[in-house]
């Protein structure tokens, strides 16, 4: 059984090429039926709306911190994908304990590039990780000549407000793009 080394140090073993997978990670469920993996996702978020078709027929296991670990009790996955920022540590434990849970933990384009590698590698979808990858990289070659800073607030919540600081992904394709975080002094 192949075992690999998730984003933040945990290593899992995982069955070849696995055949129920459960997504709990929007980002991380589009990159999934990108690969190709239709069949294989059985279950998701109900903030994993895309595509539009798995969000209509997947069965959804909760929200993002607030899972019905029961549901995906029943669904018995063989591959939990999860994000360390995304989902709760006390649930995604109890799922470790039964399941292969594999976590992200993603602050810059480069580890979500290895992410997409490792997922790809995973599922025995080596070749398409490697496509998106190599399309990735190809689009923000165009970000190589330093951009002109303007100064900018990224909300990712409202109700209380909240925004992202500096050990973050966004904050990071930010920096990219020419923005500036004013919220950059600040960290998780």
């Amino acid at each position: 059984m192949p075992h690999f080394t998730d984003q933040t140090g945990r290593t899992i073993h995982v069955n070849e090429a696995p055949r129920r997978i459960v997504s709990l990670v929007p980002s991380q469920t589009e990159l999934l039926a990108d690969l190709g993996l239709h069949a294989e996702v059985i279950g998701i978020t109900k903030f994993c709306i895309h595509p539009a078709e798995w969000f209509q027929k997947k069965t959804r296991v909760g929200g993002t911190k607030q899972l019905h670990l029961d549901s995906i009790f029943q669904l018995q996955p063989d591959l939990v994908i999860a994000n360390k920022e995304e989902n709760t540590r006390q649930q995604i434990e109890q799922l470790a304990d039964n399941f292969p849970v594999w976590i992200s933990d993603i602050r810059n384009l480069q580890d979500a590039l290895d992410m997409i590698q490792q997922v790809g590698e995973m599922t025995s979808r080596k070749a398409q990780a490697r496509q998106i990858v190599e399309n990735i990289k190809t689009s923000f070659s165009s970000f190589l000549q330093p951009l002109p800073q303007r100064k900018a607030c990224y909300l990712i919540w409202q109700n209380p407000f909240m925004t992202v600081g500096s050990d973050t992904f966004i904050h990071a394709m930010m920096n990219a793009a020419g923005f500036e975080n004013v919220f950059g002094d600040c960290t998780r």
